[in-house]
């Protein structure tokens, strides 16, 4: 997978739909090469959007990383962004639910940094960035172990910020709030004056957008956060700080 122009190169995981599809084509616009990487023809369908290269892979799959991983010359920003969620009690969690939201979103995270993150030192030094979410820091009922995995994406990029540093390698990560995406569809339905009224909530009044993430995720891979590493920036419209608002309409009569 040549560059001949040498254009930087980033790829984005997850990237056929949601954050990812908007990351990638947010970068692209930046003068970006992308390689996007879905688990299905997603991947191909972004690719064909942003002019960059689908590769179809689950990010569990060492084998298929590394296969790819063999045909890049360069590698400027991995977005590691693949994840998923499915939400209950923890009385009802099972071994099988247990293994696949934290092979998905954590250790799927950790095989991309170890088999892309040669290739990043290699083209002179980079960045990562990780997406973690707000659950990692905010509590809520019923979201099962999805925010323990995000917690340890959060543990996971302090600990690559300090191992990668010496390589020129800045890892971060960003943790977005209630984004409206087509994974998050059911949670708030197909009614947007629902999503305005749920909206209306949070410190910023509105939910957000997937555009809202590819922004910060570009900021923290770009020269502009050339001094920042290890460090998790919350996108969630106020979400994490917003207990006053829901504490008033608690106390209000």
């Amino acid at each position: 997978m040549s560059n001949a122009s040498e254009k930087p190169v980033a790829l984005v995981t997850g990237a056929g739909r949601g954050i990812g599809r908007a990351t990638a084509a947010l970068l692209a616009e930046r003068g970006y090469s992308i390689v996007a990487v879905d688990q299905d023809e997603s991947a191909e369908t972004t690719a064909r959007s942003v002019g960059g290269t689908g590769v179809r892979c689950d990010v569990r799959d060492a084998a298929g990383l590394r296969s790819l991983a063999a045909g890049l010359d360069r590698l400027d920003l991995l977005v590691n962004n693949a994840g998923v969620w499915t939400f209950s009690s923890l009385e009802e969690i099972d071994v099988e639910h247990f293994r696949r939201v934290l092979d998905v979103n954590v250790l799927g995270n950790l095989i991309c940094t170890q088999i892309f993150a040669p290739i990043i030192a290699r083209s002179g030094g980079g960045a990562i960035v990780n997406v973690t979410s707000f659950l990692a820091e905010t509590a809520r009922a019923n979201s099962g172990v999805y925010p323990a995995a995000k917690a340890a994406i959060i543990a996971l990029t302090k600990q690559a910020a300090i191992e990668y540093a010496d390589a020129g390698i800045r890892v971060n990560a960003v943790g977005p709030g209630l984004i409206r995406t087509e994974g998050a569809a059911n949670l708030f339905g197909p009614d947007p004056a629902e999503h305005a009224r749920r909206g209306a909530y949070l410190p910023l009044g509105r939910l957000g957008e997937a555009d809202d993430i590819a922004g910060v995720i570009a900021f923290l891979g770009s020269a502009e956060a050339r001094y920042v590493t290890g460090q998790t920036l919350y996108a969630d419209g106020g979400i994490g700080v917003g207990t006053m608002r829901f504490l008033h309409q608690a106390w209000t009569p």
